[in-house]
């Protein structure tokens, strides 16, 4: 997967999360060293891969997270309530300074001070254009929100597991 040029919240239309399931094909997840902690209690260290000092959640032989499941058409993920802060925010990036420049389209103003948003449009969902109303409300506050640690169940930025499917099944799954 090339380096994406990131893109200033403020030119993109709208996100949403239809569990595609490619950010989880695409990319190692990297775990703080609290998630890897946690992660490892909870399921086994067999779920962790280290590599050159850092954690990440394993991937299967088919390249896709060890917590990746399909249901339908969607490939959901099983650790919903333990979800890496990588996977939280994706395709998301926040700052206190404009690291991606257009430093004035990237300004967010909220309940966190002054904030730089980005987007990473290779996440399939990206869709470019004037700033929709559920962006601007609902989509871009709770991602600032994960960012600074609110801690509150994420519900316009990720796509939940339904309520019956059990998290350990997942791994049987595997």
């Amino acid at each position: 997967m090339s380096s994406p040029r990131f893109i200033p919240w403020s030119h993109i239309k709208s996100w949403s999360c239809d569990a595609c399931g490619e950010c989880c094909r695409w990319f190692s997840i990297p775990l703080t060293l609290h998630e890897y902690a946690k992660i490892s209690r909870l399921y086994g260290q067999s779920v962790i891969s280290l590599r050159l000092g850092k954690a990440y959640l394993r991937k299967k032989s088919n390249g896709r997270c060890i917590f990746q499941f399909r249901e339908g058409e969607r490939w959901l993920c099983g650790l919903q309530a333990e979800k890496p802060y990588a996977c939280r925010m994706w395709p998301f990036s926040i700052f206190r300074k404009p690291l991606h420049g257009g430093a004035e389209a990237a300004l967010w103003e909220g309940t966190y001070e002054r904030t730089y948003v980005y987007v990473d449009p290779r996440c399939p969902k990206t869709d470019f254009g004037a700033p929709t109303r559920n962006l601007l409300e609902k989509v871009l506050p709770e991602f600032v929100d994960v960012r600074f640690g609110e801690g509150k169940p994420q519900q316009h930025t990720t796509c939940a597991l339904p309520t019956r499917t059990s998290q350990k099944l997942v791994l049987l799954q595997g």
